[in-house]
């Protein structure tokens, strides 16, 4: 799960059922790479194939998939990763998160909403201040993945969706310079 193409793909068939075609257009990617990714993701069982479409006249088959997993490492298998891949993950997640922003600014959605959520809290954390934050987003991760599936049951027959993103970031970060004296 660390190639980016890999999560790429994996990203928009997790938002709606594409084809190698469609997603080779959106990530910008040559589809014979996406194809074979895509193969990978089945293999894994993180996508499924959900209708088969003719085109060009019959001539050509359209495979559709869609994502049955998200891509989520947890505590054992992050740290079963290298430097390498850790910062691959990483630079892809914010690549979606940058992208996600930009098109939401550029097309007005990300205010569009009154009760939207943006919020910047930078904060002196202890070690066990750390821990009590990363659990807290560890479990509204949880939370949100619920409501996701009681969504999806409720909208099983219905259009009338919204496609919403929430993105949560934690990081340490540099203290500044303080001003020489």
């Amino acid at each position: 799960m660390t190639h980016p193409t890999r999560l790429r793909t994996l990203r928009v068939l997790t938002e709606r059922e594409a084809n190698p075609r469609e997603i080779a257009t959106e990530i910008e990617e040559p589809i014979n790479n996406v194809a074979y990714h895509i193969n990978v993701l089945a293999k894994l069982g993180c996508i499924e194939l959900v209708r088969v479409t003719q085109a060009r006249g019959g001539r050509v088959a359209e495979h559709f998939y869609k994502g049955t997993q998200r891509p989520y490492f947890d505590e054992e298998a992050w740290e079963q990763l290298g430097d390498p891949e850790k910062l691959n993950v990483i630079s892809a997640i914010m690549q979606h998160v940058s992208e996600d922003i930009a098109a939401a600014m550029s097309h007005g959605t990300f205010y569009e909403a009154d009760d939207n959520h943006l919020s910047r809290t930078p904060m002196v954390l202890d070690g066990s201040g750390w821990k009590e934050v990363a659990s807290l987003l560890d479990n509204t991760l949880d939370e949100l993945l619920a409501i996701q599936e009681k969504v999806n049951d409720r909208s099983a027959n219905t259009d009338e969706t919204i496609l919403a993103k929430v993105e949560i970031l934690h990081f340490k970060s540099p203290f500044p310079k303080k001003p020489a004296t």
